[in-house]
């Protein structure tokens, strides 16, 4: 049986990995957000092509093809985040069972804690990749949008304006 203080110790030995769940399960619903809006964008833009003219296909075809890259890069990012989080999980164990079967697994709680925090650099790396695609759709977007139409010349009168008294 373990006392009071032993408990306590393996109590806050388990917080820090759980603290870690917490952020990774923020990082996934940002994520799921941004996947989910991407491929709703590919089904729009394919309903768009089938009713496009010929010319504007290509167009069409390579705003399909970045957001597909994307979302690519989002699921491999949303992979390794879920990866992280069964590390994590798996490092509360690890430390609660050491604590409690009085038993050193110090090298199984590193390679957990290695590799959840290898895996959401990883996540990050991929997320920052799917940012800096996600500006470069944006200005292919902005650099197709059709010309403003000239502001047109207002009309001038010769009549001098009325004074106001």
């Amino acid at each position: 049986m373990i006392g009071i203080t032993e408990f306590n110790q393996a109590l806050a030995t388990a917080i820090t990995p759980i603290t870690l769940i917490s952020g990774v399960g923020l990082l996934m619903i940002c994520m799921t957000g941004r996947y989910n809006h991407a491929t709703n964008r590919i089904r729009q833009l394919m309903a768009k092509r089938e009713s496009a003219s010929r010319h504007l296909e290509p167009d069409i075809d390579a705003e399909i093809d970045l957001i597909f890259l994307r979302a690519s890069l989002l699921r491999r990012g949303m992979l390794c985040v879920g990866l992280s989080a069964v590390c994590s999980a798996l490092l509360v164990v690890t430390s609660v069972a050491s604590a409690f079967l009085d038993y050193d697994l110090l090298v199984a709680e590193a390679v957990f804690l290695v590799g959840a925090i290898a895996l959401i650099v990883t996540c990050a790396l991929l997320f920052s990749a799917e940012i800096n695609l996600s500006l470069h759709a944006l200005k292919l977007a902005v650099d197709h949008l059709p010309p403003l139409p000239a502001p047109k010349a207002e009309e001038s009168t010769d009549a001098p304006a009325p004074k106001a008294d």
